[in-house]
């Protein structure tokens, strides 16, 4: 669950990333959820609150792609950023972006795992 006071501009830019479906707004608990396309497993919801608190706890998500540069250009395309690359002795690498609205996450080339 995000908290975000502007719920919808995470929405529209996780939903394309993911390329997965956005459920109508909740207005009666303030939640919008991403759905899966069908086959898949997995649900990803935000939550609208009045600020974002300085103290929760840091959580980020690792997203498996198959195209780092690909995806990356997509996530600076829809207001995102890239924060940090990095790279392990063994060759695998990461990339540390952030979303339209300064959350953390990280991409990963999908290998199959």
């Amino acid at each position: 669950m995000f908290n975000s006071e502007n719920p919808e501009v995470l929405v529209s830019f996780w939903g394309k990333v993911l390329g997965v479906e956005v459920h109508p707004h909740n207005e009666s608990t303030e939640h919008i959820w991403l759905f899966p396309t069908p086959g898949e497993n997995f649900k990803l919801g935000f939550q609208r609150v009045a600020k974002k608190s300085s103290d929760s706890q840091e959580i980020h998500i690792d997203v498996a792609v198959d195209d780092l540069n690909e995806t990356e250009d997509l996530v600076k395309n829809l207001g995102g950023s890239h924060v940090k690359t990095s790279r392990t002795s063994s060759g695998f690498e990461w990339r540390i972006l952030k979303d339209p609205q300064g959350n953390s996450f990280c991409i990963f080339k999908d290998s199959g795992h």
